[in-house]
């Protein structure tokens, strides 16, 4: 299922089918990104938490288009019915998409995902969506006077948050993707 053949040709943008273990897996790690969503600690303007260790493992599994899709449907499911308190911004669909994409290109098809592999991965996610992108969001939602201060002020905070907790975010990303219960469980549902 790694990969969809198209004519002999090898082709990750295209939507593969999934049989019902994938498909159930994949609806186990769906509900496993809305549960780790949960235990987040922090504001609105500076979360932390585990939530990317499921869309690591459905970047790594389904590909590109699978996890970019998921990525769209749990960001509508978390603040629509798990979140009902928050708000909907496109913004944050758009940042959730954009780092689904990455995490694909980085993990999918990879059976070891390497430490430089996971770093670039890691710090692209980290600097454009976490500390540009949605610090951006932040600020034209609730930020009252839009200057340079004010988005400053939201971005400093943000920043060292993101110092702090990338190399955390390496490290769990490595022993998650590299362990061997989701080696046996690649080759189990998706190489049988």
């Amino acid at each position: 299922m790694f990969v969809q053949k198209v004519s002999g040709i090898t082709n990750k943008w295209v939507l593969p089918k999934l049989d019902s273990r994938q498909l159930v897996v994949l609806a186990l790690l769906m509900g496993l990104d809305l549960v780790l969503g949960k235990l987040t600690i922090g504001t609105n303007v500076i979360k932390v938490g585990v939530v990317f260790i499921a869309i690591s493992l459905i970047a790594k599994w389904y590909g590109p288009l699978w996890t970019m899709l998921i990525a769209l449907v749990l960001d509508v499911v978390n603040i629509t019915i798990v979140n009902p308190t928050g708000v909907f911004f496109i913004g944050f669909t758009v940042s959730a998409v954009f780092s689904a994409l990455v995490y694909a290109l980085g993990y999918y098809q990879q059976d070891y995902v390497g430490w430089l592999r996971i770093i670039l991965v890691v710090g692209v996610i980290t600097l454009v969506v976490n500390i540009f992108l949605n610090t951006v969001w932040l600020f034209i939602m609730y930020s009252h006077v839009h200057n340079m201060t004010t988005f400053m002020t939201l971005l400093g905070p943000r920043f060292v948050k993101s110092v702090i907790v990338f190399p955390i975010q390496v490290l769990i990303t490595y022993a998650v993707l590299n362990n061997g219960a989701v080696k046996q469980a690649t080759k189990k549902i998706f190489m049988s």
